[in-house]
C-alpha cells in the first residue's frame, strides 16, 4: 500500500512540473477551456433565466371568459369543470358581477368620469368571469376554442385571449432562448475543440521532449500506468485550473448584475437560484467535470496516438 501511494505521488509530482515545464502552452490551453466553460456556464443561466422570465410573463396571459346575464349557474359549473379538468390548464377564477364591480371601482378609484359612467349604465354591465392561466401557452389557443364550441353558447357571451403585445413579447422571448441555446450549443463546441486540439499538441511536445526518458522508463521496467500517469495529471490540471477560473468569473458576474435586477419578478428567481450556495457548488463540480474530461481525453488521444507503448 505504501509503495502504491509513494508511486501514486510520483506520478502527481511529475504531472504538476510537467504542466509549469510547459507553461506558455498551459496557458493557451487553459484559457481556451476558460472560454469554452464560460460559455456553457452563462448558457445555462440565460436559459433559465428565459424559462422563469417567460413563466412570469405567462401569468398575466390569461383566456377571459365573460359569461351572458341569464346564463343558468348548473351550466356555469359546467364549463368550469371543463376548464379545470383541462390538462393546458393551470388556473381558473372565477369573478362575480359583484367582485367585477368591486375590481373596476378599485382600479379606477381616482377617475370620476368613468365611475360616474358606471352608475350610469348600472354595475350589471359588467358580467361575470372566467380568468384561466394555462400552463402552455402554444395551447391557448385551444382553451379560447372550448369556451367558444357550440356547447357553451348559452353561457359564453365572449372571449379575449389575452393581450396581443404580451404574447407577442412571450414569443420573442421564446425564440431569443432557442437562438441562445443553439449558438451557445455551437461556440462552446468550437472552443471545446480548439482546447481538445491544444491539450492534444501540448501532450504530443511533453512526448517527443520526453521521448528519451520514456524510452528508458520503459526499459528499466516502469509500466504504462506509470507512463501515462503525469500526462493525465497535466491534462487534468487545465481542466480543474480553467474550471475554477471560469465558474469564478460566472458567479461573481451573478452577483455583480443581480444587485441591479434581482427586484424585477422576471429576474428574481433566476438570482436566487444561481446566489444558492448548493448550486454555485453544483456549477463549480459540473465545469471541473466537463473541464477534466476534455483534458483528460485529449489526453488520451495524444498518448494513444504517439507515445505507442504497446509497440515497446
Amino acid at each position: 500500500m505504501k509503495r502504491k501511494l509513494i508511486t501514486l505521488r510520483r506520478i502527481f509530482k511529475s504531472g504538476i512540473k510537467n504542466f509549469f515545464r510547459n507553461s506558455w502552452l498551459s496557458v493557451a490551453a487553459t484559457a481556451v477551456m476558460v472560454v469554452a466553460l464560460v460559455i456553457m456556464l452563462i448558457a445555462t443561466i440565460l436559459n433559465v433565466t428565459a424559462n422563469n422570465a417567460i413563466a412570469e410573463l405567462s401569468k398575466n396571459l390569461k383566456v377571459s371568459i365573460y359569461i351572458k346575464e341569464d346564463a343558468k349557474k348548473e351550466d356555469i359549473e359546467t364549463l368550469k369543470n371543463a376548464l379545470v379538468t383541462n390538462e393546458y390548464v393551470a388556473d381558473v377564477i372565477f369573478t362575480s358581477k359583484e367582485d367585477a364591480q368591486k375590481a373596476f371601482i378599485l382600479s379606477f378609484q381616482n377617475d370620476a368620469k368613468l365611475l360616474e359612467g358606471l352608475a350610469l349604465v348600472g354595475s350589471d354591465s359588467l358580467p361575470a368571469s372566467f380568468d384561466v392561466s394555462v400552463r402552455d401557452l402554444s395551447k391557448i389557443d385551444s382553451i379560447g376554442e372550448i369556451a367558444k364550441s357550440d356547447t357553451y353558447k348559452n353561457v359564453v357571451e365572449s372571449v379575449t385571449l389575452g393581450k396581443t403585445d404580451a404574447k407577442k413579447t412571450i414569443d420573442r422571448a421564446a425564440s431569443a432562448q432557442s437562438f441562445i441555446t443553439l449558438a451557445s450549443i455551437v461556440a462552446a463546441a468550437i472552443f471545446a475543440g480548439v482546447s481538445v486540439l491544444i491539450i492534444f499538441n501540448t501532450i504530443r511536445m511533453a512526448i517527443f521532449t520526453r521521448a528519451e526518458e520514456i524510452r528508458i522508463m520503459k526499459l528499466i521496467g516502469a509500466t504504462p500506468g506509470y507512463i501515462r500517469g503525469p500526462f493525465l495529471v497535466e491534462a487534468s490540471m487545465y481542466g480543474i485550473i480553467a474550471g475554477i477560473i471560469a465558474t469564478s468569473v460566472v458567479v461573481a458576474g451573478v452577483f455583480a448584475l443581480g444587485d441591479k435586477i434581482a427586484t424585477q419578478a422576471e429576474f428574481s428567481a433566476t438570482y436566487e437560484l444561481f446566489t444558492n450556495p448548493v448550486i454555485i457548488a453544483a456549477m463549480y463540480g459540473a465545469a471541473l467535470l466537463v473541464g477534466i474530461l476534455v483534458g483528460v481525453i485529449s489526453s488520451m488521444l495524444a498518448m494513444e496516438k504517439h507515445l505507442k507503448l504497446k509497440h515497446w
